[in-house]
């Protein structure tokens, strides 16, 4: 009997580890005999994929956040480039380009055909990388819709496959009557975020006497995590329910805080308002100043919609802003333009298009 053919799917985050979690469980379901191996989260482990290392000591984002992980970076490299020296037939990175993309070179060493799931924001900075990509992977597979034409002026094969998002959030239901924040997943982002976050949720009490305000924990954050988080900001978690996973904290609100990533676009699809706010490392900021140009929103929505339909607050977070922004989009009437979203996102089903068109890069029928 001949060996299972093996990809290197890997993640490098908890948003990734989501996506790679839903890709490998699409993959397996159509060719059980897959073998999946890569840097993996608890979603990923959970779907089959075996792991060379855990998304749980990465997550980072950004040019000072990566500088500070540096050594599990380098450790995160060395356990994927033993993978693709084994000679896998594929390799599929998820999200995390700077953790990812110097691998594609070992890959092609190896003889292993590439394909992105999830490719890094060329419209945005380093758009010099679209060029490069689009000549070394053999299929770009983009989850927004509008991703595949930073690609094909340079020959690459680049295909929407749509967002996962919607499959996540499923039908619009009606909204309820309590709030919900999402701080992120990231230590970074929580150390930064969470005070300001945790601020609007005692405002949010004392504004609205009574009110019930869930904070959602990623998979990558534990209970604990979280509460010593809120000590360090010399804050606490008195004024929060904590739930695990985005539905337990989005179905039962009214308007929702988040931060920038694809939980406002979840949060979108299944009909909830949603003020978006985030913050970086200084150094990232200053340098995102320099090199981002032609990109006027951050919250996926609006950059899908192509207009400020979410608020947003980005650096200088003001927690009595954000809180006002909260209170008017938790009114009845507010529009959410969830249906527009919805739309421009196209049919459910990303993860099962992605994998039939790795399925038939494995064929060769691509």
């Amino acid at each position: 009997m001949s060996a299972p053919q093996t990809l290197v799917l890997s993640a490098g985050e908890a948003s990734g580890d989501a996506l790679a979690a839903e890709l490998a469980a699409a993959l397996l379901k159509r060719r059980p005999g897959l073998r999946l191996r890569g840097l993996a989260g608890p979603k990923m482990r959970a779907a089959g994929v075996e792991a060379i290392g855990r998304v749980e000591e990465l997550g980072v984002m950004g040019v000072a956040e990566v500088l500070g992980a540096l050594a599990r970076i380098r450790a995160a490299r060395a356990a994927l480039r033993g993978a693709l020296a084994e000679g896998p037939a594929m390799f599929v990175p998820v999200d995390a380009p700077d953790l990812h993309l110097p691998m594609i070179p070992d890959a092609r060493r190896a003889g292993a055909k590439v394909v992105l799931y999830g490719v890094p924001q060329v419209w945005a900075w380093r758009r010099g990388r679209a060029k490069t990509l689009a000549q070394d992977a053999d299929e770009l597979l983009c989850l927004l819709p509008f991703e595949p034409g930073c690609f094909e002026p340079f020959g690459g094969r680049a295909t929407y496959v749509g967002h996962p998002a919607l499959d996540r959030a499923g039908a619009l239901t009606p909204r309820g009557e309590d709030w919900a924040i999402f701080p992120g997943s990231r230590d970074g982002e929580l150390r930064r975020l969470l005070p300001t976050f945790l601020d609007v949720a005692r405002g949010l009490r004392v504004a609205r006497p009574g009110a019930v305000v869930r904070l959602a924990l990623a998979p990558t954050v534990s209970a604990e995590k979280m509460r010593q988080l809120a000590q360090d900001a010399g804050r606490t978690l008195d004024d929060v329910v904590l739930v695990e996973g985005v539905l337990a904290a989005a179905l039962p609100a009214r308007a929702c805080l988040a931060a920038s990533g694809t939980v406002t676009l979840e949060l979108a699809c299944l009909g909830r308002p949603v003020v978006v706010a985030y913050k970086v490392h200084w150094l990232t900021y200053w340098i995102g100043r320099l090199l981002v140009r032609g990109v006027e929103h951050m919250a996926l929505p609006n950059l899908i919609l192509g207009r400020r339909a979410l608020p947003e607050h980005l650096q200088r977070l003001d927690a009595g802003a954000i809180l006002a922004d909260l209170l008017r989009l938790g009114e009845p009437g507010q529009d959410t333009t969830s249906q527009e979203v919805r739309a421009r996102l196209g049919p459910p089903g990303a993860a099962e298009r992605a994998a039939e068109r790795i399925l038939s890069h494995l064929d060769g029928a691509i």
